[in-house]
């Protein structure tokens, strides 16, 4: 019960599954960029908060891609909290994939995704 409470105020705790690493930046020119070396090494994902944007992404390192997951719930726009293996909204129960698609209602839209490019080592997450 306390895991879930943290979680819901959107902070990831170690004792409640993994920890998964933020890199904390500002939106310039409706992109945000991230440094491809703030990846933890062996770890497939990170979320990126900008003080911009009232929710954080999640990115997640596809075999040859990034997704951008804009971590707010399609359901009545809670934020999410991603786990190891899927984004939660703890308010109502909604599951979604790290893909974005809903798993498990009341939500049933997939989760809002930013187009990412990769210029010299550099991640490029644009807001529009």
């Amino acid at each position: 019960m306390h895991c879930a409470a943290i979680m819901g105020a959107g902070l990831l705790a170690e004792g409640c599954g993994s920890s998964i690493h933020m890199y904390k930046t500002q939106a310039e020119d409706k992109k945000i960029i991230v440094p491809l070396n703030e990846f933890p090494a062996g770890k497939n994902m990170m979320v990126v908060r900008s003080r911009d944007m009232e929710n954080d992404i999640l990115l997640v390192k596809k075999e040859d891609h990034y997704n951008a997951l804009y971590l707010q719930c399609t359901h009545e726009g809670v934020g999410l909290s991603p786990t190891d293996k899927k984004i939660v909204c703890t308010a109502h129960g909604s599951i979604f994939d790290f893909d974005g698609n809903v798993i498990k209602e009341p939500a049933l839209k997939p989760l809002k995704k930013f187009e990412t490019s990769v210029i010299d080592n550099t991640l490029i997450i644009r807001l529009t």
